[in-house]
C-alpha cells in the first residue's frame, strides 16, 4: 500500500526507480536460479558402483516382485468378491 505525499515525481526519479527496481530483480533471480541448481542437481554416482549396482539392481528386482505378488493377491480378491 503505497502512502500518498504531495511529492511530485520528475522522469528522472521514476527512471532512476525503475532502474533499482529492475536491478533488485535481477539479484533475486540469480538468487532462486542458484538455489534451485542446489536444490534439483543430481547427486553425485558413488564411487563404489561395483558392489553399489549389484545392490541396486537386486533390490529393484526384489521391490518389482513385490510388486507383482501383491498386485496378484490384490487381483484374486477382488475377482472372488465379484464371483461369489
Amino acid at each position: 500500500m503505497a502512502i500518498r505525499t504531495n511529492q511530485k515525481y520528475t522522469l528522472k526519479d521514476i527512471s532512476q526507480r525503475k532502474q533499482k527496481v529492475l536491478q533488485d530483480i535481477r539479484i533475486q533471480h540469480q538468487a532462486i536460479a542458484e538455489t534451485a541448481q542446489k536444490i534439483f542437481a543430481p547427486f553425485l554416482p558413488s564411487p563404489n558402483q561395483g558392489r553399489g549396482s549389484l545392490a541396486k539392481k537386486f533390490y529393484t528386482s526384489m521391490a518389482i516382485f513385490d510388486g507383482v505378488m501383491i498386485g496378484i493377491k490384490l487381483f484374486k480378491r477382488i475377482r472372488k468378491i465379484f464371483s461369489a
